[in-house]
């Protein structure tokens, strides 16, 4: 995979699961803040803003969005001097599936 052709799905992909999460937060504000620093290091490192979302899709996973993310991240070939950069990503997004999958399992309980 080239670096021009694997970057927009990740993108979207971690787009799509910070709308759904800006979503579930305006509903539990004080349940999804223990995520925001690592979402936001995400959201950083990409230089992506959340899109809106309608509906159906408010429904969707934010975890099985970022870990698609986090796949795909780290099957991307990069040129040398993006590894550290890829490698950052990456650790981002298991620290921010990590704390998404522990707010959805508390929201569960």
């Amino acid at each position: 995979m080239k670096v021009s052709d694997g970057w927009m799905p990740i993108a979207d992909l971690v787009r799509t699961a910070e709308a759904v999460i800006v979503a579930r937060e305006a509903e539990e504000p004080n349940v999804w803040a223990m995520t925001a620093f690592s979402r936001f290091r995400v959201v950083e490192l990409l230089s992506v803003e959340p899109m809106a979302l309608y509906g159906r899709d408010l429904d969707l996973d934010p975890v099985v969005l970022l870990e698609e993310a986090a796949t795909a991240v780290e099957q991307l070939v990069v040129p040398v001097e993006r590894v550290v950069w890829r490698l950052s990503l990456a650790a981002a997004l298991r620290d921010a599936i990590a704390d998404v999958r522990m707010v959805c399992g508390a929201c569960d309980v």
